[in-house]
């Protein structure tokens, strides 16, 4: 991605079906009330995202996400990249209409792992004042880059939850820079949910 290296690939383990079911039936654990609406639409996940999403490890409530990790570490072993990070994740589920504003990460490295696509691309900005240059997702879509890299992903256009998996990795001085930020007031819980990667590895 131009003066950006970033990896992208597809992962498509014979479970995968399997996984995006278990998340949506299980989507009320990570977002209190989205079974209380008329409608999957009318609930706002991305808003709950903010405030709820420091509230579990991900790795535990869904151990069958775990395959990712030894992909992880090759991509950091193709980014020459062997410093101590620590691991961060978290589950996205977009009913139709919703979608993911511009934003950038903490940490040095992010990455995301779409379960169930819908049609959507994610849109990066690697230099400012330049046209965006665009993913196109699908089931099994893996990408892993930069986190600073400012990037929005399209409405979900289909009836069909669009389900994936973000993740951080940062060093120490991130994960404090983070705490002291402490954005939609979630500084307090990041240490509870942060995990080291050798650790996973």
């Amino acid at each position: 991605m131009e003066s950006y290296p970033y990896i992208e690939g597809s992962l498509r383990p014979n479970h995968l079906d399997q996984i995006y079911r278990e998340i949506v039936e299980r989507r009320e654990e990570l977002y209190p009330n989205c079974l209380s609406v008329n409608t999957p639409s009318d609930f706002d996940y991305i808003e709950t995202d903010w405030a709820c999403y420091h509230d579990y490890v991900t790795l535990e409530k869904f151990p069958k996400l775990n395959f990712i990790l030894p992909y992880i570490k090759t991509c950091l072993e193709l980014m020459d990249d062997y410093n101590d990070y620590y691991f961060k994740s978290w589950i996205n589920i977009w009913p139709e209409g919703q979608s993911l504003g511009y934003h950038t990460h903490y940490g040095q490295w992010h990455g995301y792992f779409v379960i169930k696509d819908t049609g959507t691309k994610t849109y990066y900005f690697p230099n400012a004042g330049k046209d965006p240059v665009a993913l196109e997702n699908y089931d099994g879509h893996f990408v892993f880059m930069n986190s600073k890299i400012p990037h929005f992903a399209q409405l979900n256009p289909s009836n069909e939850f669009r389900v994936s998996v973000g993740f951080n990795l940062s060093d120490w001085n991130e994960i404090e820079r983070e705490e002291k930020a402490n954005a939609n007031n979630r500084g307090n819980k990041l240490k509870n949910i942060v995990i080291p990667l050798k650790e996973l590895l």
